[in-house]
């Protein structure tokens, strides 16, 4: 369907169509779902014979991937496909670099390639510390929702549970 809305556009927009069928999958851990989007959009990109983007198959004894030099976003996801396959973070990393003046452009992949990231290969990116969470933290000694672990390490006064010996304290009367 992705590619059927692709025709309809220019050329160079065939990265986006793709990736709304295979982010998706992707973030859902449906590896499988996701090559299939892959490999149909890209036969058809192939097979399309209004499409003259000079694709070229590329095969090496572990893997087959059809590259266009004129959608390096394509290209992409192709790879980055692969790279799950493989599970290595700095494959990832790499791939990430090779491609992000192009990523840049594409602003509403981050929060995906975010997510993949993260699922994938263990890749998560630091929060952003929030300055009224930290003073809060600092005043009621918490990690703020860690549980009260932050102050683990902190020494706390001894408290002396009272004696009958040592404190003459009333009873309270009617109170069971």
């Amino acid at each position: 369907m992705e590619y059927e809305w692709f025709k309809e556009d220019d050329a160079h927009t065939a990265a986006q169509y793709a990736g709304r069928a295979i982010l998706p999958y992707l973030i859902t851990a449906n590896v499988r779902a996701a090559n299939t989007a892959y490999r149909v959009f890209t036969n058809a990109l192939s097979d399309d014979k209004q499409s003259q983007l000079g694709a070229q198959d590329v095969s090496s004894n572990n893997a087959d991937i059809r590259v266009f030099p004129s959608i390096p976003l394509l290209n992409f996801l192709g790879l980055l496909l692969l790279a799950i396959q493989r599970g290595n973070p700095d494959l990832y990393k790499q791939l990430t670099t090779k491609y992000a003046g192009h990523l840049k452009e594409l602003d509403s992949w981050n929060e995906a390639l975010e997510i993949i990231s993260e699922i994938y290969f263990g890749i998560t990116k630091p929060r952003q510390s929030n300055p009224l969470m930290d003073m809060m933290s600092g005043f009621f000694g918490g990690g703020g929702g860690g549980g009260g672990a932050a102050g683990a390490g902190a020494k706390k006064p001894a408290v002396k549970a009272p004696t009958s010996t040592s404190t003459s304290m009333p009873v309270a009367e009617g109170l069971d």
